[in-house]
């Protein structure tokens, strides 16, 4: 993917007031700028981009949800009543359980449930045995007219190497801008230089189970609200071995929550205190915002 800021970058580097990246940081931007084409692909694809959702609904156990399964998809929507629609979804433990008039089915993850008008339903499983319910649009304009990310240019001191302090396994519960809530485990910090500065975020992990083989940074920085998503960004980081070793913490890669682009998703309220830095690389904020 060519960036439209390309030619200035080119310009600033022959003039001398950027160094020209060296062969190793040009293979790194190629990787880089193949995992966004990679990205975008990925957001533009009808049947599986996070976009293409038209309600949603979170349920507890043995909670159920109710919609006129032949609803146009500007109409669709769930309901907490049964009166409210013909098609009911019960979350029953590793299923949800239709109904629609006499036929009974069940919904398992990975599964789908046609609707009208080429929508369907997929469930997920959520922290404290919930359940996600989506109406999904392979046909939504939010992914048909999907302008591709934002991102900072590329920045090869972003990349940074990060010393990983371990600590005590500890549990952390997440509210969520849904009103649920998330859990992750606090597995330590990492320590890390930042233009002359040196930085500490706390690393997360799924169980805090090792050999920690990828650890999740949830952060904020001084680029929040204005360049960034004011809800925070997420960095995850893959770490087969585990983190014994100092390992590259590249910020070329940080994300916004979900939140950013649709609110249908549970995304988890940060409560570490921002850092006090601008963190000016990954992505920023929505072309829409």
């Amino acid at each position: 993917m060519i960036r439209t800021a390309l030619p200035l970058v080119l310009l600033t580097a022959l003039l001398g007031c950027q160094p020209s990246l060296t062969p190793q940081q040009q293979a790194a931007e190629g990787r880089w700028q193949s995992w966004l084409e990679e990205q975008n692909r990925s957001a533009r694809d009808p049947k599986t981009s996070f976009l293409n959702i038209r309600d949603a609904m979170y349920l507890a156990p043995g909670q159920s949800a109710y919609l006129d399964s032949q609803a146009s998809p500007e109409r669709i929507r769930w309901h907490d009543e049964a009166s409210e629609g013909d098609l009911g979804l019960t979350h029953q433990g590793a299923v949800a359980a239709l109904k629609l008039g006499e036929h009974q089915a069940t919904l398992a993850v990975g599964e789908e449930w046609p609707l009208t008008e080429g929508l369907f339903l997929t469930v997920g499983r959520l922290h404290n045995e919930g359940l996600r319910a989506f109406v999904r649009d392979p046909n939504h304009p939010r992914v048909r007219d999907f302008p591709g990310y934002r991102y900072y240019p590329y920045n090869p001191e972003a990349a940074v190497t990060a010393r990983f302090e371990p600590g005590e396994p500890k549990t952390v519960t997440f509210q969520t801008i849904r009103g649920l809530k998330n859990q992750l485990v606090r597995v330590g910090q990492v320590h890390f230089p930042w233009q002359g500065e040196s930085v500490s975020l706390s690393a997360y992990h799924p169980t805090g189970e090792a050999p920690l083989e990828a650890l999740v940074f949830l952060f904020k920085d001084g680029t929040n609200g204005d360049e960034t998503y004011g809800g925070g960004r997420e960095l995850l980081v893959d770490l087969p071995s585990g983190p014994a070793e100092p390992f590259t913490l590249d910020f070329n890669y940080t994300v916004n929550l979900y939140c950013a682009h649709s609110t249908f998703w549970n995304c988890p309220v940060l409560w570490d205190p921002p850092l006090a830095i601008e963190v000016a690389a990954g992505e920023q904020l929505p072309r829409d915002h």
